[in-house]
């Protein structure tokens, strides 16, 4: 029976490659993750140039170390204080995940205006993604207004994530062009110190000053999710949704389609048993393991995404795509 033990291990080894290599390597779960999260919160940067305040929220774990940053750009009206589901839920896996509020915010600065005066004025797509470019400023010098995260940023490692008109924001801080009323050339608001961007829900062509060109220069890893009945703000299929993938360059981008989902699934707004929370869950999935894969270089959530993980958790909801 000795003689044949070193066959057996053999086997039993290759077997453990096999499980390693598979896609079952890796079950993400939308349970919270090892860390206590704790929060920060009434904090207000001061940006001098522009003379704007900008009220934000810091999601952080509760632990030694340095994490990963995630900067998160809310939809139009809502607020620092809306998506705690995803802040904590990221959090609590090792980042800091830090929620600003922007000008069309309802609770923070009292706009007054509609959901699609909010979309349509030229300076709000010029100012949000200077107020996150403003925050990244702002964490060189983070003792000065949260003491508490000192030494736990990982400032070469920066994610921008942001839903619907976040999702605008983040994606013009990865490279898309925009061109503004009165202006011959489209507009840049890059910031090389960000990673990779996550859109959920972002906008397509025809509004907001996007054109079919406007992804050309997106270059970064980025996620997009969107609903099959995540329909525009004019009227616009859900499919609009999709133009910053289909017409982006190809390199390390994903999109996931969920079936059933619409457009205010993704922030978190949830009933038990809704089908929102099957696809607010997705997003919390999918989205941790694009920033395990390209902020954390983790190669077994880079696999994750290649093989199209979410499906075990979603069944036949989402519908996946890369380049």
């Amino acid at each position: 029976m000795s003689r044949k033990q070193p066959g057996w291990i053999a086997v039993l080894a290759v077997i453990c490659v096999f499980l390693w290599s598979s896609p079952v390597w890796c079950e993400y779960s939308p349970t919270s993750g090892p860390y206590k999260v704790l929060t920060i919160e009434n904090i207000e940067l001061h940006d001098p140039a522009r003379n704007k305040t900008i009220p934000i929220k810091i999601y952080y774990p509760s632990a030694a170390g340095q994490f990963p940053v995630i900067i998160f750009s809310h939809g139009a009206l809502a607020s620092k204080d809306a998506y705690s589901g995803l802040g904590e839920y990221w959090a609590s896996y090792g980042y800091v995940s830090i929620h600003l509020s922007h000008a069309d915010s309802v609770a923070d600065f009292g706009f007054r205006g509609t959901l699609r005066q909010a979309l349509s004025n030229p300076l709000a797509w010029e100012n949000r993604p200077e107020d996150v470019s403003f925050i990244i400023d702002s964490l060189a010098h983070v003792e000065n207004f949260a003491p508490l995260i000192v030494g736990k940023l990982d400032l070469h490692h920066i994610g921008v994530g942001g839903h619907s008109f976040g999702a605008y924001t983040a994606a013009l801080i990865g490279g898309a062009r925009i061109l503004l009323p009165g202006t011959a050339a489209p507009r840049s608001f890059a910031d090389s110190r960000v990673s990779v961007i996550v859109l959920l829900s972002p906008q397509g062509e025809g509004i907001m000053g996007l054109s079919a060109h406007s992804w050309d220069d997106v270059h970064v890893p980025m996620l997009l999710m969107y609903g099959s009945r995540d329909f525009g703000p004019f009227g616009e299929l859900p499919v609009w949704r999709s133009e910053a993938f289909a017409k982006g360059p190809a390199g390390n981008k994903y999109e996931v389609e969920l079936e059933g989902g619409t457009h205010m699934g993704f922030a978190g707004l949830l009933r038990d048993k809704d089908h929102r929370v099957q696809v607010f869950q997705c997003a919390q999935i999918e989205t941790l393991a694009f920033w395990d894969a390209y902020l954390k270089q983790d190669p077994k959530a880079r696999q994750y995404l290649d093989s199209n993980g979410l499906e075990k958790f979603s069944g036949d909801i989402a519908r996946f795509a890369k380049k």
